[in-house]
């Protein structure tokens, strides 16, 4: 008799997800923002409350990979969002 194991791998581990968001220098805020999910969707991945999705580890990976190829760092989306709260609106003066 034969048993089959239907268990799969991770595609990447919480760790890895954690390190590839460092690399970018982006927090789990950042990850959210970019993507259109709440904070606490990322938080649950990243604390194993839910599964990574197939999809966010692509998404990561591919973040990844153009950061490497650019050499330069993507700057995090709430970084671009607090700048813009604190530059006045080019419009306001007119």
């Amino acid at each position: 008799m034969f048993v089959i194991s239907h268990a799969r791998k991770p595609i990447m581990t919480i760790e890895e997800f954690k390190s590839g968001l460092k690399k970018l220098g982006w927090k789990q805020s950042d990850f959210a923002l970019s993507i259109g999910l709440s904070k606490v969707a990322v938080s649950n991945w990243l604390t194993g409350v839910n599964p990574l999705p197939l999809w966010a580890v692509n998404y990561l990976k591919l973040l990844i990979k153009v950061h490497d190829l650019a050499g330069e760092v993507l700057e995090p989306p709430t970084k671009s969002v607090k700048q813009a709260k604190k530059e006045p609106d080019a419009h306001s003066e007119e």
